[in-house]
């Protein structure tokens, strides 16, 4: 065997099937040791207690205390598939295939084979009672509010930055038990959105038209994640409307918040972009990671993109794009919905009310999931700064690869002690980071070494020719043609230009700001009920998902033409 990661987690036998769909835009990155023992360890109880509260989990569906749901193999994170198809198998009316939809959206997935154990009469009594609540709903749900509430209390608890490092370090020890509860409203709206489209889902399967579910999800309106494109177009508009903040713009964006703090025509933009960090600022690439890059700690991220969007000739704004959504969600409902019997139909017409509200829930749930990190990545931030004073290694990232009650503790106090297990950490990290997982693993037998990973990676690299029809998932409908802009990470989005067509491998939020000066959004991972959908819906920009190795295969400045609807992205 060649070298593992610091952490492996163990294939469940019950639960054999972990996929990286869905995963992929929450855990994008190498997981630290930080990011598991104080995210994932509490996440999972927090993912098992809200299947329990739901009706999804019966009483013997595991065996350990370690984290199933969320795998760790070759170093990165993984959904189990498996058991995430019990919601589907256990909800009546429900299925396995419609939740792979829901929350994978990847073709292929090892199809679903029935096992001992699977169905449980009382857990699908517990889901009816719970689908037909989630079915009737007419309002924003009420465990946004919660989250909303307990993030709230966390973000006053933070002792200020100025403490010892005792207290910064029990700030940190005391975020699992206030994270559980937030995470776990997220994992009920999740599993209740995934469900209610499934309903939809289904629906168009019966119709024989599956393309149809994106028409009939539509826009959810209010969705909290498409805010930050919508804010930050408004500071883009501000800043075009000032001659001053224009020119300090096209100097760079390399110090230029300093700079515009002391230009007085500057005074309107500054102050909406400090704003819109105070209300946004937890949001960033591999936003769940304790150590990662937000807009409070590195805002220069947000300026990147607001400078993509000022240099658009035409109205980005959302509400002129959405334009006939409502008449298409009508057309699809009246092609569906006479092809369902008397009861589908029922349900039908309830998922089309209550999909909206699901949609939002997930989101908002999510977002706060992420806001209560803010204060303890903070505070981890500057235990790492004291020590780089000290010696230590300033980068983040890499103090996060010690184990956060055992090592850390050391290397804060003789930081020198640690340096040469984090040099070798940091180079193994670097490895995995270099190369892509499996999409999916099915057996302990699977879980690649990273020198397997490394001559897969080798083996598949290969760019696409003209005329090649790379197949997705439908993920936003519309066609549209422009020249394709790889980005690989949204910090380095300098080039993207208006009416080009962006090509990530996976979008989280850090992202959506990039949506909107693009043309069409393709990429590797997603799924029905993923981010990068759900906000392309929100901004009315064809979005295909699940172009497995779009980032490898479609080139900076190829003519491509993505159709969202069929899920097809054509290489002119």
């Amino acid at each position: 065997m060649g070298t593992g990661w610091i952490i492996e987690g163990r294939i469940d036998p019950r639960w054999p099937i972990n996929t990286r769909g869905n995963i992929g835009e929450v855990f994008p990155e190498v997981l630290t040791a930080l990011g598991y023992e104080l995210g994932v360890v509490p996440a999972e109880k927090a993912w098992r207690d809200a299947y329990e509260e739901l009706g999804i989990k019966a009483k013997n569906d595991f065996t350990t205390d370690d984290p199933v749901i969320i795998g760790l193999y070759g170093g990165y994170s993984y959904l189990n598939l498996s058991y995430l198809r019990m919601m589907g198998v256990r909800a009546p009316g429900s299925s396995a295939e419609a939740i792979d939809v829901s929350f994978f959206g990847e073709g292929n997935p090892p199809p679903y084979a029935p096992r001992k154990g699977d169905k449980s009469l009382g857990s699908s009594v517990r889901i009816l009672k719970t689908v037909l609540g989630a079915l009737g709903t007419k309002e924003l749900p009420a465990i946004a509010a919660d989250s909303d509430r307990r993030t709230a209390a966390f973000e006053a608890k933070r002792p200020a930055l100025d403490a010892s490092d005792q207290e910064l370090l029990d700030y940190l020890y005391a975020f699992p038990a206030d994270f559980e509860p937030v995470f776990g409203n997220h994992m009920k709206s999740t599993a209740l959105a995934a469900i209610v489209s499934g309903v939809l889902a289904d629906a168009c399967a019966i119709a024989g038209e599956p393309g149809l579910v994106t028409h009939l999800i539509g826009a959810a309106g209010d969705v909290r994640s498409a805010q930050y494109s919508q804010e930050l177009y408004t500071l883009a508009k501000v800043a075009n409307g000032s001659a001053e903040v224009t020119a300090e713009f096209d100097a760079g964006v390399d110090g230029l918040l300093d700079r515009l703090r002391s230009v007085d025509a500057a005074a309107e933009f500054v102050t909406g972009f400090d704003t819109f960090v105070s209300t946004h600022g937890h949001r960033g690439p591999n936003d769940w990671e304790m150590s990662s890059r937000t807009w409070d700690n590195t805002p220069e991220m947000a300026l990147i993109a607001l400078d993509r969007m000022r240099g658009a000739k035409n109205d980005l704004a959302p509400s002129t794009r959405l334009g006939d959504n409502y008449s298409k969600q009508q057309a699809a409902i009246a092609k569906v919905r006479p092809h369902l019997n008397i009861l589908d139909k029922g349900n039908f017409d309830k998922a089309i009310k209550a999909v909206p509200f699901w949609a939002q829930a997930r989101e908002h749930t999510r977002d706060r999931a992420v806001r209560i990190m803010m204060p303890a990545k903070q505070v981890f931030r500057e235990l790492v700064r004291r020590a780089a004073e000290r010696g230590g290694d300033p980068d983040p990232v890499t103090v996060a690869l010690l184990f956060p009650k055992t090592e850390l503790p050391e290397y804060l106090a003789d930081p020198a002690s640690k340096a040469d297990l984090l040099a070798e950490r940091r180079r193994l990290y670097d490895r995995f980071s270099a190369v892509e997982p499996p999409f999916f693993i099915a057996s302990q037998d699977e879980v690649p070494t990273i020198e397997e990973l490394e001559a897969t990676k080798a083996a598949k690299s290969g760019v696409a020719s003209a005329g090649t029809i790379l197949t997705g998932s439908a993920g936003c409908s519309g066609v549209a043609r422009g020249k394709a802009r790889v980005v690989l990470d949204p910090a380095e989005a300098f080039d993207l230009e208006p009416g080009e067509v962006l090509i990530a491998p996976l979008t989280d939020p850090s992202w959506t700001p990039l949506f909107l000066p693009a043309a069409a959004v393709v990429v590797n991972v997603g799924a029905l009920m993923s981010h990068a959908v759900i906000v392309a819906r929100e901004l009315a920009i064809p979005c295909v998902i699940a172009v497995e190795g779009a980032t490898d295969k479609i080139t900076t400045g190829t003519m491509v033409e993505v159709d969202g609807t069929a899920g097809t992205v054509t290489i002119l």
